[in-house]
């Protein structure tokens, strides 16, 4: 099984983009051959997808990546580095990376995961999507699962 996972925060405005491109892809019913899954609730919960009947986990999340808004980048978790300031480990606080580093300290099993990194135009404590990533929502979405279901090899800039 495939899966796209969208992670965010809808009060947090573009920060909600990659839930935005899940529920996309969910009305659409563009789902056919993977699941689409949108993690906003508890990070922690990415555990249910570290699981050996996943070959291949794509998670669609804003990303301060120097970008213009509205571009995007996939990229393989050990091609970046969290920028976040966490106090401890939190659920709530959202940083996959940690997750992922959770999940390895545990054994757990690690499918091949990339993420879409999506700039944000604006991040701010509101609901809503700038007019700049509203626009592209559909784009974002058929680039999501093209990469979906291609091959992992050699992540797409």
């Amino acid at each position: 099984m495939k899966v796209l996972v969208g992670v965010g925060n809808y009060s947090g405005y573009d920060d909600s983009v990659g839930l935005r491109v899940i529920e996309h892809i969910s009305e659409k019913g563009l789902d056919t051959d993977f699941r689409a899954v949108d993690l906003s609730a508890n990070s922690l919960n990415l555990f249910a997808y570290l699981d050996p009947s996943v070959e291949a986990l794509l998670i669609v999340d804003s990303a301060r990546m120097g970008k213009k808004p509205g571009e995007f980048l996939f990229f393989a978790p050990g091609q970046v580095e969290s920028r976040k300031e966490l106090a401890g480990f939190s659920t709530h606080e959202g940083d996959l990376l940690k997750v992922l580093e959770l999940a390895r300290a545990t054994g757990a099993h690690i499918p091949p995961i990339l993420f879409m990194g999506i700039e944000p135009e604006s991040l701010k404590n509101e609901m809503g999507l700038s007019k700049t990533l509203e626009d592209r929502i559909p784009e974002y979405a058929a680039a999501a699962i093209g990469r979906l279901r291609s091959s992992f090899e050699k992540p797409q800039e």
